[in-house]
């Protein structure tokens, strides 16, 4: 019996194997797996996807199965309908995650696959497309001082830094200071520490007084990264203003 059902099954893969729908198929679900894989790494839904590819192989398998070896015309039909319709989801979903991975179109196929550089894409225009907005200050710690007003504090930031800056100045502005923000690559700081996440406080000999009290300001403006503040320990000559404030 177990021989009887062995030649049974290497029948059928002869078959299938020599089916050209059967490796059309296969090439289709493989190429599929890959994209998903490429696309999504090997997150949940990367194994989702590929669960579902297999699936879908499996189905046109059985339907082309039934198409060829049933006897009735009706149940031929059905199988040949349900088939193209499968075929055509399945080619529309793997041909559609190309231009999802690489562009991010269209969208809410994207959105719904939660691409990685997608999300990233749209946090970056999100902030592009906001403008530079200083966070006022609501917190204690700090006193709004009239005399402060003589001095000039710019804030300069890269891009996934504005959140920090926005809130930086608001907080300088509490506490009197004329301040402002604008975003720059900061490729022309000239600093031995320029990694990502610091920020350093540059400061001119007539603004060195101050240095320390800007200093504490922001770490109340940005707590969480109080420790990554950091002085630059020499004075300098700025184009504008008394300190400068570089959010790398």
């Amino acid at each position: 019996m177990a021989k009887k059902n062995d030649a049974i099954y290497d029948r059928l893969i002869k078959v299938g194997l020599q089916d050209p729908f059967i490796r059309g198929i296969a090439g289709v679900v493989l190429t599929a797996a890959s994209l998903a894989i490429t696309a999504l790494g090997s997150g949940t839904k990367a194994v989702i996807s590929i669960v579902l590819a297999l699936l879908f192989g499996v189905v046109l398998v059985v339907l082309r199965a039934l198409m060829k070896y049933a006897d009735s015309t009706f149940v031929r039909v059905v199988c040949f309908a349900s088939s193209a319709v499968i075929m055509t989801v399945f080619l529309v979903f793997t041909v559609l995650l190309v231009p999802a991975a690489v562009i991010c179109w269209p969208q809410p196929y994207a959105q719904l696959l939660s691409l990685p550089n997608c999300a990233l894409a749209a946090i970056e225009s999100a902030t592009i497309d906001k403008p530079f907005t200083p966070v006022e200050y609501t917190g204690t710690g700090i006193t709004h001082n009239p005399d402060n007003s003589k001095y000039v504090v710019l804030v300069f930031y890269r891009l996934e830094r504005k959140q920090d800056a926005e809130r930086i100045v608001g907080a300088l502005r509490s506490a009197g200071y004329r301040s402002d923000g604008g975003e720059s690559s900061l490729d022309e700081v000239i600093a031995p520490d320029k990694r990502p996440g610091l920020t350093l406080i540059r400061t001119t000999a007539l603004a060195r007084p101050i240095v320390a009290e800007v200093s504490k300001v922001v770490g109340f403006a940005i707590p969480v990264k109080s420790s990554s503040v950091s002085l630059f320990p020499d004075d300098v000559v700025l184009q504008r203003g008394n300190v400068q404030i570089d959010l790398f």
